[in-house]
């Protein structure tokens, strides 16, 4: 059996979970009381949270750090801290003045309109105090529907080549903004005194002076982090001081440091470069090698960053955001990573991902593997609602009810990218750190975030820093839910379940690697320079086929497509089948990269059609099949690449097969909230004995039955809307004699179906068993507990259940309702009962004739197992807890549906009956 299956089942799983702790300047005992409840839910970390703190990296701060320091030995737990006192990182503590030198460093422009002919022309060259002239340029300006001359400044074209920038599906692809020029060239050696001096020829001219500034609209008071001068400033101011005063914790005690979503930050904004009229980030070391690529052609280049120069554009914004995002991951993430890593601390984190940040300027980094390169682990959030179930098609409305979110990156992007970053690099030791749950509301209980957890799990993700922890006076309005509250969170006794779930998922894929053969080309690049279609429109077909996937970028395909051979030096990520997404234009040595692994028997597939090479303009002539996306699936299909297959189709059924020494684990999920999933699914394992693993419960049981194919084989799958399950493939020899290993195959049914998964764990292959069904009809007591230190208990008795919550009830009740009835029973004894409460508002523990049978915090709403039953008057009883948003009807949850609380039904008993009882 796999060595971390077996840790799991004895409960000797590691952590990975490290919760954010705000902090606010609280009393220590207040401190060590939030430590206490972070350890009680079974996290053994902390990532220490200082944005609310009032004196960060002061003496509050230290005093703090000592107790929660000290509360982590006591409690054997480990602590990170968020490595500024403002969002995001990059504040440096509030010591960036506005004339400080590792301040952001602009290039701006402006344009001034010329009709020519004019001869003896003057133009005032406009520099505040601080500014400098980067270059003065004119451009003539092309009028719409105008065919593009050529001439010596324009690259030499094939003519009617061009893709249309509406091509291959309309509303894919972003319009071009800015002006449209042609026959541009630099005026710079014509200004003396801030005055351009030039005779404009005839023509409708366009001229642009680009200037070198520290104004702008632009995230002000944060440090340049391209600049590396800057960016050991903040080393300094924060990093430092933590190493002298804890530097002997420093990889023991003291974990490491956590970003909090640094950025370009030369605008507040998310955009393409070439779209929007904000400055673009700058430094002193960006010009040096930009006029040392460009020479003569540098004022040039630079205009064309701002406006559409045809043959022009494309290639010097594909060459800019090379440079920039090669600098922010050298001179920032990799410069703090290594002095991390210098110390004997980790360095972790996250950037902005949504609405196409990941890939561009402003709150962005441009590029989101580079970004991410020097980090120890890959870093993603989900927060502010940004995953919801069943928004994974298209866009829907943010927290405000104004901005939307793009479903479809955050469903089937943004776990990819991080997964996929964490195994091309070996640093980060294939661990995949996400930020969860926070700023979604009190509506948001453990219903959600075990859906939001199953999404994460079954796409890689293994390392969770779940948000927050707060001991500020309750309600505290930032940003909840808070998972204790001081006490007032009435399903903080459960949160503590599903955080072992969590550590449990990510324990078994850790140390392994994903079992991927298709790679979806990161293609960052080709959004730079012209029109794309967004990788994860590919994700998305993938995964609704049950076809695992891998994100590339341009930097990482030498060492990911096969050779002929079996491999090109990476031991984690092998593509057989590298599809890119469409895109205008791609680099000359992305192409070469792909001709060159197709030639030796990668797959290499096209959607839409051929790019176009961006140093010539002329289309790619290499080897590769261009297909529209309807064709992609069926021909992974026939490649043979696809991984398992479900038959009928089962497109809200997500599966992450994952490979470790002893077998290979597949995890699957229902994401659908309504439709269940009942299909045979073929796994590709021909040799193996299958399990199956209840990681919510911790147990083991065998799957038989199915049948055996050519290459594998196959089973019956049944998952109830939000259920997951883990199938684990036991590697052997062929013709192995398997033994179960000591495992108490008696522990828990199969449950594919049933009957026959009840059959198996109670006889063993001896006699058959039958299911008696009761359904209690005795009426309920219902006694609520509503949250509130005052809040005195009220009895009910209904005949009916029903929506406690609704209007003609208690609209306003937040906290326990504990339900009580009895039932007769045909049969008595000690027998294996199934309790299924249909449906429950929302996390619901089950007692029979009192003793546990279980705890559920999502659905299916069924707990099973051995209890003793009488012919007359068995107690049932169901506690029943829902969220605070009925009472704490905070501004984040206005966006999200209040669902029915309390035990809603129908209830049913099932009863195994037959022969083999008692056995």
């Amino acid at each position: 059996m796999e060595q971390r299956l077996r840790e799991v089942l004895e409960g000797r799983e590691g952590n990975y979970l490290l919760p954010f702790f705000w902090q606010h300047g609280e009393e220590e005992g207040l401190l060590r009381e939030g430590m206490q409840k972070i350890r009680e839910a079974g996290i053994r970390a902390v990532c220490v949270e200082s944005r609310p703190h009032p004196d960060f990296v002061g003496e509050g701060w230290w005093r703090d750090m000592d107790i929660i320091l000290e509360a982590a030995g006591e409690l054997d737990m480990r602590v990170w801290v968020l490595d500024d006192a403002h969002f995001p990182s990059g504040y440096a503590n509030g010591k960036v003045g506005e004339d400080s030198p590792y301040g952001k460093l602009l290039l701006d422009y402006y344009h001034i309109d010329v009709r020519g002919p004019m001869k003896h022309g003057g133009f005032i060259i406009d520099l505040e105090e601080g500014e400098r002239l980067a270059a003065v340029t004119a451009g003539l300006r092309r009028a719409e529907g105008e065919e593009n001359p050529e001439d010596a400044e324009t690259d030499v074209r094939e003519s009617g080549q061009r893709k249309k920038k509406n091509g291959a599906k309309a509303g894919l692809y972003e319009a071009e903004q800015g002006e449209k020029l042609c026959h541009i060239r630099d005026l710079s050696a014509f200004v003396e005194k801030g005055i351009l001096y030039w005779d404009v020829p005839e023509g409708d001219w366009v001229v642009t002076v680009l200037k070198i500034t520290r104004k702008g609209k632009m995230r002000s008071g944060y440090i340049n982090t391209l600049d590396r001068a800057a960016v050991r400033f903040f080393i300094d101011t924060v990093y430092e001081p933590h190493y002298a005063r804890y530097g002997a914790l420093f990889g023991g005690r003291f974990a490491g440091f956590f970003s909090d979503e640094p950025e370009i930050g030369n605008a507040v904004e998310h955009y393409r470069i070439g779209h929007s009229q904000a400055p673009l980030p700058w430094c002193g070391q960006l010009e040096e090698l930009l006029k040392e690529r460009w020479k003569e052609a540098y004022g040039i280049r630079l205009t064309s960053l701002f406006c559409e120069a045809e043959g022009i554009s494309p290639r010097a914004r594909v060459e800019f955001m090379d440079l920039v995002t090669e600098l922010y991951g050298e001179n920032f993430c990799g410069q703090i990573g290594d002095w991390c890593r210098q110390h004997g601390v980790e360095y972790i984190g996250h950037v902005i991902e949504d609405n196409g940040c990941h890939a561009r300027l402003g709150l962005g980094t441009g590029h989101y593997f580079r970004a991410l390169m020097g980090q120890d682990m890959a870093g993603i959030d989900v927060v502010l609602q940004q995953i919801r179930p069943g928004y994974g098609e298209g866009r829907f409305h943010a927290i405000g009810g104004k901005g939307t979110y793009d479903g479809r990156f955050f469903h089937y992007g943004l776990a990819a990218m991080g997964v996929s970053l964490a195994y091309l690099d070996p640093k980060k030791q294939g661990r995949t750190m996400c930020e969860l749950y926070g700023a979604y509301g009190w509506a948001e209980g453990l219903k959600l975030m075990k859906w939001l957890a199953d999404h994460m799990l079954v796409r890689g993700v293994n390392y969770y820093v779940p948000h927050a922890f707060t001991m500020k006076d309750f309600p505290d309005r930032d940003c909840p839910p808070h998972f204790y509250a001081r006490g007032n969170n009435p399903q903080y006794p459960y949160f503590g379940y599903l955080m072992h779930y969590m550590n449990r998922v990510s324990h078994l894929i850790q140390g392994g690697s994903p079992l991927w053969k298709v790679g979806i080309l990161y293609n960052a690049c080709g959004e730079w320079a012209g029109a794309w279609m967004p990788f994860e429109a590919a994700g998305k077909l993938l995964a609704q086929a049950q076809i695992p996937y891998a994100v590339i970028p341009e930097d990482g395909l030498e060492k990911t497509l096969l050779t002929a051979g079996g491999g090109a030096g990476n031991d984690v990520i092998t593509a057989e089948v590298l599809v890119i997404p469409f895109c205008e234009y791609l680099p000359e040595h992305v192409l070469a990269v792909c001709g060159k692994a197709a030639e030796e028997g990668v797959s290499i597939i096209f959607l839409e059609q051929l790019p176009m090479v961006l140093e010539t303009g002329r289309f790619y002539q290499g080897k590769g099949v261009v297909l529209p996306e309807a064709d992609l699936v069926p021909y992974l299909r026939r490649l043979g690449v696809d991984g398992v297959r479900c038959t009928p189709r089962a497109e809200a059924l997500r599966v992450f097969p994952y490979g470790q020494k002893g077998g290979n684990f597949y995890l699957c999920f229902n994401e659908s909230l309504a439709e269940p999933i009942d299909t045979m699914l073929s796994l590709p394992e021909k040799y193996c004995r299958l399990w199956r693993y209840d990681a919510f419960d911790n147990l083991l049981s065998p799957v038989s039955g199915g049948a055996e194919e050519e290459n594998g084989r196959q089973i019956r799958l049944r998952l109830a809307p939000y259920e997951a399950c883990i199938l684990y493939a036991e590697k052997a020899e062929e013709g192995y004699a398997f033994q179960d290993g000591g495992i108490d195959m008696s522990c828990y049914g199969n449950e594919m179906l049933p009957e026959e998964g009840c059959r198996q764990a109670l006889t063993a292959g001896r006699e058959a068993a039958s299911w008696l069904e009761v359904i209690p009809d005795k009426g309920w007591k219902l006694t609520l507990q509503e949250c509130g230190n005052n809040a005195v208990p009220r009895t009910l008795s209904w005949n009916l259940l029903q929506d406690v919550t609704s209007p003609e009830n208690l609209p306003d009740f937040s906290g326990v309702m504990e339900y009580e009835t009895f039932f007769d029973s045909p049969c008595e004894g000690e027998m294996w009962v199934e309790i299924d409460c249909g449906e429950v508002g929302e996390c619901m523990e089950v007692w029979l004739n009192g003793n546990s049978m279980g705890v559920r915090i999502a659905p299916p709403y069924r707990v099973r197992g051995k209890g003793k039953l009488f012919r007359e008057d068995n107690l049932l009883q169901v506690r029943v807890v829902n969220t605070l948003v009925h009472q704490q009807r905070d501004y984040f949850s206005r966006s999200l549906p209040l669902e029915p609380s309390g035990l809603l039904g129908p209830v049913k008993l099932r009863i195994v009956s037959g022969a083999s009882q008692g056995k």
